[in-house]
């Protein structure tokens, strides 16, 4: 497991300089984006989820600047390594990067009209100044936004340089996230991400998961049931 980092006092007293924060306006399409980002949440947080140093979240903002509360941006999903994760929840209102101490590592943007412009320029400008390591975009239109479905690009030398992206005969879509080591694979309607360690999806290894909890839980019960009709 990575060591995380000490999170520093500012959220001690919970104060900070006399900042006026804008309020995001809403976002026209949001509910288009909602149910893909549901589920890329609940497969990353499924696979990441006995590992308490890994924050992930698709409704907090990223602050990058104590002096100014408005430098901030909103993911539609990012990844945290190394942090303490329950601390950051419990203490701080934003992800401020002067108390993680880090930038996230991966973030993940879903097209909408409204927002694909932004997705794949200053957006993209600022993830690579705050040195993201992983930039992953999806689009539900299949590529009518961001000029194809599924694109991930690595932090090298400052800039994102793409990865590959594998094209199957039925027209779906695969690349594989060297720093999460997973495959993210879209076939047109849906999302999933392939463990290629297991070679099961998080979806598979999810439902097997839960069987064999189920299993044990029932055998648990039957030695208790054999345990209370023994004569003593």
């Amino acid at each position: 497991m990575m060591a995380t980092r000490t999170i520093t006092n500012a959220w001690a007293n919970r104060t900070l300089p006399d900042i006026f924060y804008e309020e995001p306006g809403p976002i026209e399409e949001g509910m288009r984006q909602e149910q893909p980002i549901d589920i890329i949440k609940r497969l990353l947080s499924e696979h990441y989820q006995d590992r308490d140093d890994v924050f992930i979240s698709n409704a907090v903002f990223i602050s990058y600047d104590i002096t100014n509360g408005n430098a901030r941006v909103l993911p539609d999903l990012f990844i945290a390594f190394g942090i303490d994760a329950a601390a950051i929840r419990e203490n701080l209102p934003n992800f401020w990067l002067w108390e993680t101490g880090k930038a996230p590592d991966f973030v993940m943007e879903v097209a909408s009209p409204s927002t694909a412009t932004n997705d794949l320029g200053p957006k993209r400008d600022l993830y690579a100044q705050l040195e993201i390591t992983e930039y992953w975009r999806l689009d539900p239109t299949n590529g009518q936004l961001y000029g194809q479905p599924l694109t991930g690009e690595r932090l090298i030398n400052g800039q994102y340089i793409p990865y590959q992206l594998d094209t199957h005969p039925n027209g779906s879509t695969q690349a594989h996230s060297q720093l999460l080591n997973l495959n993210f694979h879209w076939n047109g309607k849906t999302f999933d991400i392939l463990n290629p360690t297991t070679g099961k999806t998080i979806n598979q290894l999810t439902q097997e998961r839960k069987a064999r909890q189920a299993a044990e839980a029932e055998t648990a019960r039957l030695r208790q049931q054999l345990r209370r009709h023994q004569p003593e």
